[in-house]
């Protein structure tokens, strides 16, 4: 069952942690085969099922992407609240008039 992420409202789903026992990774909805780096393993009866993370790095995350596997993405990576400001890039400059 989705929840809410209280930043910007999106829908999440919420996956235990396979490496932290006691932590929790909000993950977003739908897979995202080219940025998604979670793998989800379910565990347990239908009734009762729980889902946990695996995050995939390195050498694991190239061949769950060759091997076309649905992989998700952490919600902090894609929610629209959190993302820094976006500043003028270096190359650019105004040419603003004197204010005198």
């Amino acid at each position: 069952m989705p929840s809410e992420c209280k930043n910007c409202h999106a829908e999440v789903h919420w996956c235990r942690s396979m490496v932290r026992e006691d932590g929790w990774i909000p993950v977003d909805l739908s897979p995202d085969p080219e940025a998604g780096v979670i793998r989800k393993h379910h565990s347990g009866p239908a009734n009762a099922r729980i889902v946990y993370a695996e995050i995939l790095k390195g050498s694991e995350l190239d061949a769950a992407r060759a091997n076309g596997e649905r992989l998700w993405m952490r919600h902090s990576e894609s929610c629209v609240a959190r993302k820094p400001f976006n500043r003028k890039p270096d190359h650019i400059r105004l040419d603003l008039p004197n204010r005198t």
